[in-house]
């Protein structure tokens, strides 16, 4: 996840999005466009457990005023997916995750004031020359991503 040191790092970036809000569709807040990251406060929320994403959650809603409650956290999109979809609680996600989930069950909402951006991107050691495979890797991973992600294809 970026962003990093631009002064040490070398930065290809790939993914510019943001994170929103994922509620059953019969939730207080469906209804709305939008919501304030303080909205939340009283929520149940399952997260999903990994380090960088779920550490930029709970620094946000500390910032918006409030510790989350967090009622589960999930490793795979797709069991928060279900959860949400038997309205266990909310969720924060990125975005595009919003294709691979029932839309008549879920709906996504933009979170501001805070938003919460998600951006991915390759990140290198400056100075430092590349291994032939990760140069390789790097290439075939942003083809695949940019050709799959306006069909909804791309892994996340």
């Amino acid at each position: 996840m970026l962003p990093a040191d631009e002064k040490e790092f070398d930065i290809t970036p790939f993914v510019y999005e943001e994170l929103a809000l994922f509620v059953h569709y019969t939730h207080r807040l469906a209804h709305r466009e939008k919501v304030d990251l303080s909205e939340l406060k009283n929520e149940n929320f399952i997260l999903f457990n990994q380090e960088l994403i779920y550490n930029l959650i709970i620094q946000k809603c500390l910032g918006a005023g409030f510790r989350p409650r967090i009622a589960y956290e999930i490793s795979e999109w797709g069991f928060i997916s279900e959860m949400i979809g038997e309205n266990i609680g909310i969720s924060i996600c990125p975005k595009p995750i919003s294709k691979k989930m029932n839309q008549d069950l879920i709906k996504v909402i933009s979170i501001e004031n805070p938003s919460i951006p998600w951006n991915l991107g390759f990140i290198s050691k400056k100075r430092k020359q590349l291994h032939l495979q990760y140069v390789n890797l790097s290439s075939i991973f942003l083809n695949y991503y940019l050709l799959n992600y306006d069909m909804g294809l791309a892994p996340f």
